[in-house]
């Protein structure tokens, strides 16, 4: 710890020359844009493959940002690979071309007033040779030409040191995550800076990182818990036992959170197609309910593919989009729809003290968009839809609470 202080004082004591192109912007502390950033996705397996494309996706488009926007999110999150865009010897130039394209995404994201989060994503060139020192002063090398080429963008714009390094070491990382703050800060003094622990990046790994002394730093993690549901689609979730140990998990980071003062977010989670599609619904909404609850901002993981959330040639959205937007602490609970017949199912629901005045009854049918089929007063906890469709219906219920806000349940599919 003591070589760290001393790097850090000395490092932090830059020149008013190399300062003076940032001096006209202001930074929040990282408290309070925790508060601001809130809901959040990412454009996943686009600007990280190889070469773009590689993974089913093709470049990103402006319009994505409007449709982020419009749908109610404030943060995205851009993963970066750069080991195909840089010289691998001295000086590890990264291309300007591949600089250019960052900044064009950057842009159309910061001007649509989102926050925007780039990273070191998939470099496994480092990952897997981090005792090398060439392969090390690459990877600082690439750090310092992005800290020099966004330094005077807006404070919205975030950098995340590296992403799920697996197979370094908990030292290893600690050290990267050291050197490359320093790195940073020699031009961003004050710019938000995101780390993480060891291996997938889980909370235990965050838990166990050396904690970097620094005002403007937050701390991720990640989790797709567990990965046999989450990641390969088996079996069904949502016990009270299985959202029991989400709430522990959450509950252990807001703890360290708050002992060393450093906000953080969950900046990867979700559940793929395959899974039951009642549990993944469910496993959604306890996420983001207790993200928000525990004071956690988060991005959900949008590949595409088995992750997908946002149709990108359609401009659509399925359900899992209101989840992560109308999802409250306070959100109607443990909703089911019972099959009772095929014109009747029974709905139930638990709900929180609320400032609330009413319950709407909601239903898509054959993947129509969600209709209100009934209001009723808050404080109900049951309801019996006669109508026909009523197999593979999906339902959902809603209050309506002040400022005519609406915070969702977990939809729910009838199964005969």
């Amino acid at each position: 710890m003591k070589k760290y202080f001393i790097l850090l004082f000395i490092i932090g004591c830059s020149s008013e020359e190399e300062n003076e192109n940032v001096a006209d912007l202001t930074f929040e502390n990282p408290q309070a844009i925790i508060r601001q950033m809130t809901r959040g996705i990412n454009i996943g397996n686009t600007l990280e493959p190889p070469e773009v494309g590689d993974w089913n996706n093709e470049y990103i488009s402006e319009y994505f940002f409007d449709d982020y926007v419009d749908a109610g999110f404030n943060t995205v999150r851009v993963p970066v690979r750069w080991d195909k865009h840089t010289l691998v010897d001295s000086p590890y130039t990264v291309y300007e071309s591949w600089l250019d394209t960052i900044e064009q995404v950057i842009d159309w994201g910061l001007s649509k007033d989102l926050y925007l989060i780039i990273n070191a994503h998939h470099d496994w060139w480092l990952v897997n040779n981090y005792d090398s020192i060439k392969v090390r002063d690459r990877f600082h090398a690439i750090w310092n030409q992005i800290s020099n080429r966004f330094k005077t963008k807006s404070p919205k714009l975030l950098f995340e040191i590296i992403n799920e390094p697996h197979g370094m070491t908990k030292e290893n990382v600690d050290e990267l995550n050291f050197d490359i703050l320093q790195i940073i800060r020699k031009e961003n003094p004050q710019r938000i800076v995101i780390y993480g622990g060891h291996s997938w990046s889980n909370s235990d790994h965050l838990l166990q990182a050396e904690v970097l002394d620094d005002p403007f730093i937050i701390g991720y993690f990640h989790s797709y818990d567990p990965w046999e549901f989450a990641g390969k689609g088996n079996g069904i979730w949502g016990s009270e036992y299985d959202i029991n140990q989400i709430k522990t998990k959450f509950k252990a980071v807001a703890d360290w959170s708050n002992i060393h003062n450093i906000p953080v977010i969950i900046s990867e989670f979700g559940a793929i197609h395959d899974c039951d599609y009642n549990s993944r619904m469910l496993h959604y909404f306890t996420y983001v309910k207790e993200a928000i609850s525990n004071g956690f901002a988060f991005q959900a993981w949008d590949d595409g593919g088995q992750f997908k959330i946002y149709n990108r040639d359609a401009r659509t959205w399925p359900e899992v989009k209101d989840i992560l937007i109308h999802t409250y602490p306070d959100s109607p609970e443990n909703f089911k729809a019972q099959y009772l017949s095929d014109s009747q199912v029974y709905l139930t629901w638990k709900l929180s003290d609320s400032d609330c005045s009413k319950i709407a009854i909601e239903k898509s049918t054959n993947s129509s968009p969600f209709e209100t089929i009934r209001e009723i007063d808050y404080g109900t906890t049951e309801y019996i839809d006669n109508s026909t469709n009523v197999v593979n219906s999906i339902y959902r219920v809603v209050s309506i609470c002040s400022n005519n806000i609406r915070k969702h349940s977990n939809p729910y599919k009838v199964i005969r």
